[in-house]
């Protein structure tokens, strides 16, 4: 007979036999990763759609993790031809970071086909990252780099590819246009060629090597190159590129209409890409069409990318609705260009009696705060971010704003003075005798290298020698910096002021307007003391190359917003010495000027 005792051990004993194997027959739940794996794979590997779509719909919608689900699910739509259900799945699925090349590589793909660039060049850049000979990726990236704009970026993966494949037309071509955006004209001329031995009827390369040929001063050959560019054009892509390259050659060579028009159909196919709008800007203002020149500019500058459209401060800018005041004036171009437009901030103010201010650059900033008087307050353009109420416009927007000198003369009016008693100290130390004429030069503006001898306004101080020949005539050197060292060697030094020194040495431009109301002439390459003589209602020559900058105009012996300014524009053939003797003949013809009148009262 058995014991209770043992017969409890056996009991429990068995109990727990037959609970664990119920346990182990008992089925295990099934995670998302089995779900998919032991389920819906099979299933779309036999082509088995229609079973596979509810498991896959009934873990999209409980939200899965597995990012494969909407990648799945997306690819039966599409096949349904429910393309805008499957275009959102697809969208979400790009949200999910893949670690797997091959998943990285669809990614690139789905988003390059949906048009989403830089998600698509994000992936690829990511595939490169883990398989740096990627032929596809390369391709892709370079590709993508150059709609972006990246040129920097787009280069060396170009290079990349030419080291491997140094006939394939497609990397000439990318490449020739990524050099040419980086300013290298002769490489990319170069493989303009390269490529065009290869597809002699691309558009794109002949636009090229049109501007390479220009560069070269071979106007014909460039000429013809740009006339079949425009015929071969067809793509939009490809006829904005080349519309803006050709545009281009027929502005250097004068073809003022021509570049015009290639410009406005550029603008046609991409209206929002900022550099037409500054290019046809510049084109217009050539042609004197100044107000709708400085409307393109401002709609160039609203095309800027939000990095370039920073400032030193957060309030809106003028011309939204109901812009507050104070109208903040802010000097964002060149000294030149501060001087010109800084006649808007008294007109302003009085035409619309308007509270304006006008933040300068610091070295304009005394001279303007004096010239301008109390009327305007002139601050450093640091200060702008002190200024916590009111909008702000930039002073090259002003005339798109508020019209030009075509549309108000007044604004041609020299509007700056010259301090009277710095003046009278001027007076004194230059120190002419009776009936002696002094004549102010400048022959060297910026140091920045100019494209081709057409653009480059510098010329030699020894070319300014006949200037030194004329009767009763003193002269007096307002160069800066560079271009001073020829100063010395010059071969007519006698025929300076005693106190050259003394001028040479002061860079304040307060100083140098009391010094220029002293004299009878300025004569100046295309630089600041053009401008400011030009501000200052002095007589003033301006000599210009075959193709100026838009301040100027491209016609005419006049300048729009300089009355007492003459201009002479040199033409094909001639030289600077050419434009000298022109000047010496108007110095001669007019004889001595009146009494100046460039000082404030």
């Amino acid at each position: 007979m058995l014991s209770k005792r043992g017969f409890g051990r056996s009991q429990t004993r068995q109990t727990r036999e037959v609970s664990g194997s119920q346990e182990q027959r008992k089925p295990r739940p099934l995670g998302p990763p089995q779900i998919y794996t032991d389920h819906i794979v099979p299933l779309l590997s036999r082509g088995l759609d229609q079973q596979a779509e509810p498991l896959l719909r009934l873990m999209a919608q409980s939200q899965s993790p597995l990012p494969e689900v909407l990648r799945d699910l997306a690819h039966l739509l599409e096949k349904q031809g429910a393309s805008q259900e499957a275009e959102e799945l697809f969208r979400k699925w790009l949200n999910h970071q893949p670690k797997d090349p091959h998943q990285i590589l669809a990614q690139a793909k789905k988003a390059d086909q949906l048009q989403l660039s830089e998600l698509a060049l994000e992936r690829y850049l990511q595939l490169l990252d883990r398989r740096p000979a990627d032929e596809e990726a390369l391709i892709r990236v370079s590709e993508l780099l150059i709609k972006a704009g990246d040129f920097v970026k787009a280069e060396p993966l170009l290079q990349q590819r030419l080291e491997t494949e140094p006939s394939n037309p497609d990397v000439l071509i990318q490449a020739s246009r990524c050099c040419f955006e980086l300013g290298q004209l002769s490489t990319a001329g170069n493989l303009a060629e390269r490529a065009l031995a290869l597809v002699p009827d691309d558009a794109s390369m002949k636009a090229v090597l049109a501007r390479h040929r220009q560069h070269q001063g071979d106007d014909a050959g460039a000429l013809a190159l740009a006339e079949q560019a425009l015929v071969l054009a067809q793509e939009p892509g490809e006829c904005t590129l080349v519309n803006r390259l050709v545009a281009l050659v027929f502005l250097e060579q004068g073809h003022l209409e021509r570049s015009e028009d290639a410009l406005r159909r550029a603008l046609a196919a991409d209206p929002g890409l900022q550099e037409l709008h500054l290019q046809l800007a510049k084109n217009l203002l050539l042609l004197g069409n100044l107000l709708e020149g400085f409307q393109e500019y401002r709609r160039s500058q609203e095309h800027q990318s939000p990095q370039k459209q920073r400032r030193s401060t957060s309030l809106p800018i003028w011309g939204t609705t109901n812009s507050p005041q104070p109208l903040a004036l802010i000097a964002e171009g060149t000294l030149g260009d501060t001087l010109l437009f800084s006649r808007y901030a008294p007109w302003i103010k009085s035409r619309h009696g308007l509270d304006v201010r006008l933040y300068v650059q610091l070295p304009l900033h005394n001279f303007l705060q004096q010239a301008l008087g109390d009327t305007i307050p002139v601050e450093p353009y640091s200060n702008l971010k002190q200024l916590k109420e009111g909008s702000v416009l930039s002073l090259l927007s002003a005339p798109s704003e508020f019209g030009t000198c075509q549309e108000h003369p007044e604004l041609n009016k020299p509007h700056l003075k010259a301090d009277p008693e710095t003046s009278e100290q001027w007076r004194q130390l230059v120190d002419l005798m009776p009936g002696e004429r002094l004549v102010g030069i400048n022959w060297q503006g910026s140091p920045l290298e100019a494209l081709t001898e057409r653009h480059r306004s510098d010329f030699p101080l020894e070319d300014l020698k006949p200037l030194a020949e004329l009767p009763n005539i003193k002269l007096v050197s307002l160069q800066k910096g560079m271009g001073t060292e020829q100063l010395p060697s010059c071969s007519f030094r006698e025929s300076f002021i005693a106190n050259q020194n003394t001028v040479s040495a002061e860079l304040r431009f307060e100083q140098t307007a009391a010094l220029m109301a002293q004299c009878d002439w300025i004569v100046t390459d295309d630089s600041g003391p053009a401008h400011l003589a030009g501000c200052l209602g002095i007589n003033t020559i301006v000599l210009l190359p075959e193709l100026c900058n838009w301040r100027w105009g491209a016609r005419g012996s006049t300048a729009p917003w300089y009355p007492k300014t003459t201009l002479l524009r040199m033409q094909p053939g001639e030289g600077w010495q050419s434009l000298v003797s022109q000047a010496c003949e108007i110095i001669e013809k007019l004889g001595p000027t009146e009494p100046s009148t460039n000082t404030a009262p």
